[in-house]
C-alpha cells in the first residue's frame, strides 16, 4: 500500500481493508486499500491507496483527519492521471473545514499553489468518492428523510468542477433491511441501502464500513467487495 506519510509511532492500529472491484463477473485491476489508526487524543487518521493505473489510469492517495466524534476535519488527497484528455492532470489538495467554510490549499498540474475558501453549512455532508469514507454518509443519508440536505462533493477529475460541488437535495437513499455477508467463511452483519432512482445497492457493517456495493447499469454489473478486513474491536 502506498502512502503520502508513513504511519507514526504514537498512532494504534484500529483497522484495514481492501476493497476490490468487478464488472460482470470479471475482476477488474483497481484495488482500494486502506487504514484506520488512532490518535492518543483520541482523533483518527486514515490513510487510502485508490490504484486504477492499469485499468483507468488513475491513482489517488488520500490522508484524513477524523475527530473524536469521527467528524471528517481535514483530508489531504494527491491525485494523477495521464490518460483522460481535458482533464486534471495532476493535483496536490488540503481540505480543511472551518466556521462554515471549506479551506482549500492547491497546486494543479504542477503550477503555483493556490488558496481558496468555499461555502459550506455546519450540518453539510462531505462525499468523498473513497468507499472507506462512504459508508458513514450513506447512513446519514438514510437517516435524514425529511427536508433537503446539503452535500458536498468533491471533484478530482474535471478543471471545471475543482474543489467540488455543493447540493442540497432529498435524500436519495433508504434503508433496505437487514442482511449477513460473508467474507470467505466469516459471517458480517450488515444493513443494506440502496438508491430510490438507481439500481445501487450497499451493504454496511456496524463500523460504518461498506462490505458490498452492486451497481446494475445499462445492462452491466459493477461489483465492488471488501477483503483482507480486519475490522474495529468496537464500535466508533
Amino acid at each position: 500500500m502506498r502512502y503520502l506519510h508513513p504511519i507514526q509511532a504514537h498512532e494504534r492500529f484500529l483497522a484495514s481493508g481492501c476493497y476490490r472491484f468487478g464488472k460482470n463477473g470479471q475482476t477488474l485491476v483497481k484495488t482500494e486499500s486502506w487504514t484506520l489508526h488512532a490518535h492518543p487524543d483520541g482523533e483518527k487518521f486514515v490513510r487510502v491507496d485508490m490504484d486504477a493505473r492499469q485499468e483507468e489510469g488513475k491513482s489517488l492517495l488520500a490522508e484524513a483527519l477524523l475527530d473524536i466524534k469521527s467528524a471528517l476535519v481535514r483530508f489531504d488527497i494527491r491525485y494523477e492521471s495521464d490518460q483522460f484528455e481535458g482533464g486534471i492532470k495532476h493535483l496536490r489538495a488540503t481540505y480543511q473545514r472551518a466556521d462554515e467554510r471549506l479551506q482549500i490549499g492547491y497546486r494543479l498540474n504542477r503550477d503555483e499553489r493556490k488558496y481558496i475558501e468555499v461555502d459550506l453549512p455546519d450540518d453539510a455532508l462531505i462525499d468523498l468518492p473513497l468507499l472507506v469514507f462512504r459508508g458513514r454518509t450513506i447512513k446519514a443519508l438514510a437517516e435524514r428523510s425529511i427536508g433537503l440536505i446539503p452535500i458536498y462533493v468533491p471533484m478530482f477529475e474535471h478543471a471545471q468542477l475543482f474543489p467540488g460541488v455543493l447540493r442540497r437535495v432529498a435524500s436519495p437513499v433508504e434503508r433496505a433491511g437487514d442482511d449477513t455477508v460473508f467474507i470467505g467463511k466469516r459471517a458480517i452483519n450488515v444493513g443494506r441501502f440502496r438508491y430510490r432512482d438507481q439500481a445501487v445497492s450497499y451493504w454496511i457493517d456496524q463500523h460504518d464500513l461498506i462490505v458490498k456495493r452492486v451497481n446494475s447499469f445499462k445492462q452491466q454489473e459493477m461489483t465492488v467487495a471488501i477483503s483482507n478486513y480486519a475490522a474495529p474491536a468496537r464500535t466508533a
